[in-house]
């Protein structure tokens, strides 16, 4: 079983309707999760994790911020995990054909800046408030994790309008990057 796991309702891929921190089976092989955001989001994750042990799989996905590199717009696949000085926590190998990027983040939303070693990095650092978090619970409950983010804003300016107009634009194409998940048995 794959689990689908997204913060916010509207950045649910499919066309199946969701309510937060609720499971949706879109079929035998795939469910959906809209978890809340950051810590609470954590939680309900885990609790899932916990209620639905046949899950293999935990795979996130959702928008991100532009610390440095990464393009508004386009759709990368998290391999690093990075703490709030640089160091490198984990890494993963990549699953999709997707460009990599490295992650950080924790529960407050990203208002630009911060982080100057983000430029020294080879690929795109975006920040999250969930992908950190969502990778260790996997990893505590032995589940597979991948997380794919879509560049939706720099953490300046209008982030919720940046967030709506760049989900518009890559609704069909995140669609067409998960419909792989539907039959992934890791």
């Amino acid at each position: 079983m794959n689990l689908i796991v997204f913060p916010l309702k509207h950045e649910n891929p499919f066309p199946n309707k969701v309510s937060t921190g609720s499971v949706v089976k879109i079929h035998d092989n795939l469910m959906l999760l809209c978890s809340g955001m950051g810590s609470a989001g954590v939680l309900t994750l885990g609790r899932v994790l916990a209620e639905y042990p046949e899950i293999k799989t935990v795979c996130e996905c959702g928008t991100a911020a532009s610390v440095a590199k990464g393009i508004v717009g386009n759709i990368y696949e998290c391999t690093t995990f990075c703490d709030f000085n640089g160091g490198i926590i984990a890494s993963s190998q990549s699953f999709t054909d997707l460009p990599t990027a490295a992650v950080t983040g924790d529960d407050r939303l990203y208002t630009g800046g911060e982080y100057d070693w983000a430029d020294l990095l080879e690929m795109p650092l975006l920040y999250t408030m969930e992908t950190l978090r969502f990778r260790n619970i996997s990893l505590e409950f032995k589940k597979h994790f991948f997380s794919i983010r879509l560049v939706s804003d720099r953490g300046q300016g209008d982030i919720r309008e940046q967030v709506t107009q760049e989900l518009s634009k890559a609704k069909k194409q995140m669609r067409e990057i998960f419909s792989v998940f539907e039959n992934l048995s890791v």
